[in-house]
């Protein structure tokens, strides 16, 4: 299984990871794994954003708010749309990554205000928000 983290094209310290079980945008600290994603593969070009310390839980949209969820049930298939993205190149770099929403093809996951939303090109500020490098996880030795 091979771990990424995203790092912020904009805030180059921040990287994207659940917190209380929401999408959010920080510097790293002591709890290195929740930064730490599988991506699954759902189609072509579609992933999904597993948390490699609640393998059960995957980084979905709800309300357009990113939070870190499970299905309801083994054919929740909102969940399903809701926890797929299309990796695209980036919006403010070609180099890096943007993560587009599977079932709101016109909303990007950007960080606004450090918390994690699935919205529309809205903003001057858009394309570098929702712009992220995609980056092998960092390996932790000792979380202590």
């Amino acid at each position: 299984m091979t771990l990424i983290e995203f790092r912020a094209i904009n805030f180059p310290d921040r990287f994207i990871r659940h917190r209380n079980f929401l999408g959010e945008l920080t510097t790293k600290d002591r709890l290195g794994r929740d930064f730490q994603f599988e991506l699954v593969k759902r189609g072509k070009g579609l992933v999904a954003l597993r948390s490699k310390n609640f393998p059960k839980l995957f980084l979905r949209h709800r309300d357009f708010r990113v939070r870190l969820e499970g299905p309801n049930g083994q054919n929740d298939q909102l969940f399903l749309k809701d926890s797929t993205f299309a990796l695209v190149p980036g919006l403010a770099d070609p180099s890096a990554v943007s993560l587009r929403s599977f079932n709101f093809p016109d909303r990007f996951l950007r960080h606004r205000d450090f918390s994690l939303f699935v919205e529309p090109r809205d903003s001057p500020n858009f394309a570098l928000d929702a712009t992220f490098f995609k980056q092998p996880a960092a390996v932790i030795i000792d979380e202590g």
